[in-house]
């Protein structure tokens, strides 16, 4: 399908709606034709006229993804509760508590099926990020994380691979030392051939380290620790978002949805 099409629909409805930049206002009309059109579409169902830190989160990130995720769609769908109840319909067809705002990510393949953003969790520029990267194969790359390394964390994550693979994989990750030579590059790139040496030499499986790790770096960030620890750390836990089984970054299609 030609990408002039979807640039045209989303262009129109921008230009015709109240939403934010980056984002695109959709109703009953709309709503289906638009999202079927893009591989993934992240909407949040909002009061019409949606202001404060969480409506600013999401268009922020929105903003910033622009360029860099062609396949994700950035939209908003205003419910009002009084006058003609506009969107109130999708609001019931997608069971949306009157307690604003929601969020939902869509795949094109079925609108019947999608996942909530944890009711639990902060509405940020950060955990919208890490969101959209857990439950896609889009490419999202997370604070500090570096997309080479990220290919290879990917493939180190195969459930399948023999110690011998990841001893090989490893000592691929050493040889790209030299294209990471600035500061917050190379630190970086530290962590990841840390984390693999570890877990090249571990009993456990990728998938069962890094989540004792992962649990292990959020009881220190509960701790009384400076606020470089605490910017270590949370890089630590970004670099670990990389070691996703099954995934790579260049990955086509999707079935997790």
């Amino acid at each position: 399908m030609s990408r002039l099409v979807p640039f045209l629909l989303v262009t129109f409805y921008i230009g015709a709606s109240w939403a934010s930049n980056g984002c695109v206002e959709l109703d009953k009309l709309s709503f289906d034709k638009i999202v079927k059109r893009f591989r993934y579409t992240l909407v949040k169902f909002d009061v019409a006229f949606p202001y404060g830190e969480k409506h600013e989160a999401f268009t922020s990130f929105a903003l910033e993804s622009n360029e860099a995720l062609d396949d994700l769609l950035f939209a908003l769908v205003g419910i009002k509760d009084y006058g003609e109840k506009e969107n109130a319909d999708l609001g019931k067809r997608f069971k949306i508590p009157e307690k604003y705002p929601v969020i939902k990510l869509f795949n094109n393949e079925t609108l019947d099926t999608y996942v909530d953003y944890p009711e639990d969790d902060p509405i940020t520029v950060d955990s919208l990020r890490k969101f959209v990267s857990a439950n896609t194969d889009l490419y999202i790359g997370l604070p500090g994380c570096l997309k080479e390394i990220d290919e290879l964390a990917a493939k180190f994550s195969c459930p399948k691979k023999s110690k011998e693979a990841l001893l090989e994989i490893v000592t691929e990750t050493e040889q790209m030392e030299n294209l990471f030579s600035a500061e917050k590059a190379h630190k970086s790139f530290q962590i990841y051939l840390t984390l693999m040496r570890k877990m090249a030499q571990s009993d456990k499986s990728v998938k069962e380290f890094i989540a004792g790790e992962k649990d292990r770096v959020r009881n220190l960030l509960k701790g009384k620790i400076s606020d470089n620890k605490k910017a270590d750390l949370n890089l630590r836990l970004n670099i670990m978002e990389s070691f996703k089984s099954g995934r790579t970054p260049d990955k086509a299609a999707s079935d997790e949805l």
